[in-house]
């Protein structure tokens, strides 16, 4: 699997790394990232500190933890803007 996303980044445009593709998450909300979003939420998705940290919030008490998903920040971002 490694060696399919260094060749598909060695291959791959700035100008397709921009390109926005429209997604449906699993609950049903729908998002857009560009494709350099998508491999940097890839490359994260796997890290252990986000899940981490956001347990560290559910013990304390009355603590509500930030969003950690890269998509629906990006999603809520987008619509604090407008």
């Amino acid at each position: 699997m490694d060696d399919w996303y260094i060749t598909w980044s060695e291959r791959i445009s700035e100008a397709a790394l921009g390109e926005n593709v429209p997604f449906t998450l699993i609950g049903g909300n729908k998002g857009v990232m560009t494709r350099a979003q998508i491999l940097l939420h890839i490359v994260n998705h796997t890290s252990y500190h986000r899940g981490f940290v956001a347990d560290l919030f559910y013990q304390v008490p009355g603590a509500r933890p930030p969003t950690t998903d890269l998509p629906v920040f990006l999603r809520e971002g987008a619509a604090a803007l407008v």
